[in-house]
């Protein structure tokens, strides 16, 4: 009964998240991280081309891996990439959401200017998060 509720809930959200995605549509830029406020989880960031934009982190967002291969050193942003890829690979290992770390790593690379590759509903401000990956 438990595994049935919790299974129904989350085909639930599924479809509210998908409609909503339907209904504004969705995004997908590369990005100057600017700025990421662990208290309220806004993400600013400066999609190319385009003017600064706010991204809300959210429960349902996905942290993809980085491709290393585009980062060479002295490269300030390669280590978090590299912490990144590995938490990501924990994540999935142990099947848990690291989110605390997730917000260190995205204030890091706020912090040093770092790229990422974003993609957002484009409806809401802030703009709700779907995904991101630390990019080149």
């Amino acid at each position: 009964m438990k595994i049935r509720f919790v299974s129904g809930l989350a085909a639930g959200a599924v479809l509210l998240i998908s409609g909503a995605a339907l209904s504004g549509g969705v995004v997908t830029n590369s990005a100057t991280l600017v700025n990421y406020d662990q208290t309220t989880s806004e993400l600013w960031a400066l999609p190319s081309g385009q003017p600064l934009a706010s991204y809300l982190n959210q429960q349902f967002t996905s942290y993809l891996a980085a491709d290393l291969t585009a980062y060479a050193p002295p490269d300030p942003c390669l280590p978090p990439a590299a912490a990144w890829n590995f938490t990501v690979a924990y994540d999935q290992r142990h099947h848990t959401h690291s989110t605390f770390i997730y917000n260190v790593l995205l204030t890091v690379q706020a912090d040093l200017g770092c790229g990422a590759k974003v993609t957002a509903l484009t409806s809401g401000s802030p703009q709700p998060l779907l995904a991101i990956t630390p990019s080149k």
